[in-house]
């Protein structure tokens, strides 16, 4: 009888044995197949972080990999199955310099360039968000003003000032031919102030010379064309 007994014990426990790691292996059939795949993992950390992920190692359900964005190199863990992020650790922190701010050089070479026209006037401002420099300069008869990243140089916007308007007894064309008047030359600029007694006209004119040339700004009441001021600039 115990004969008998250890014959029936073996085929068991190997019966046992196949049975047990038939189910392991068809377990880890199905969850390799629920694993995101380094492609999807990729993709996901890219979008979320905006860095670059380097190569991805996988263990025990696990992704690894190192992120690369603006200020360090971190050490990532990802669950394999839903992509959330276990752990994040900076490894190395990268110093961003920032950028040196333009010359003013530099600055009239690019409005000039863009533009194709003399500068009036340029002043630096660092009081917003971030610096700037404010141009204006005369195109087409009108002063435009041109704001410039003080960084980058890029044109961050443009705007005409106001050059007449209907409320006024002196039209611009006249208030011109005011300012002509007393100097003959190139009309660089016309530009209306509205004010409660009418406003004024700033009318710039550049007479050219052999020796020199003249410039002056002439200030012209829009109601009674009368020159309030005069700015010469020789």
């Amino acid at each position: 009888m115990k004969v008998l007994k250890k014959q029936w014990l073996l085929p068991l426990l190997v019966t046992i044995l196949l049975l047990v790691f038939g189910v392991i292996y068809i377990q880890g059939l199905f969850t390799n197949e629920e694993h995101m795949t380094q492609e999807e993992i990729q993709q996901q950390l890219e979008t979320m972080y905006e860095g670059t992920v380097g190569e991805l190692t996988f263990q025990d359900g696990v992704y690894s990999t190192e992120i690369t964005r603006s200020g360090g190199v971190y050490e990532t863990k990802i669950n394999a199955e839903n992509g959330q992020v276990l752990s994040m650790a900076l490894i190395n922190k990268i110093e961003v310099k920032e950028p040196e701010l333009l010359s003013v050089q530099e600055v009239r070479e690019i409005v000039v360039k863009k533009y194709n026209n003399d500068i009036e006037r340029l002043s630096h401002d660092d009081t917003g968000g971030i610096p700037v420099y404010n141009v204006e300069i005369a195109k087409d008869q009108v002063l435009l003003e041109v704001v410039v990243d003080a960084k980058s140089g890029e044109i961050i916007s443009e705007k005409e000032h106001p050059t007449a308007t209907a409320n006024t007894l002196i039209t611009r064309e006249e208030a011109i031919d005011i300012a002509l008047k007393q100097l003959r030359g190139e009309v660089e600029y016309v530009e209306f102030h509205d004010k409660e007694d009418g406003g004024y006209y700033l009318i710039e004119i550049e007479q050219d010379n052999d020796d020199d040339d003249i410039e002056a700004v002439f200030q012209i009441h829009a109601i009674t064309g009368k020159i309030m001021s005069v700015k010469w600039d020789d």
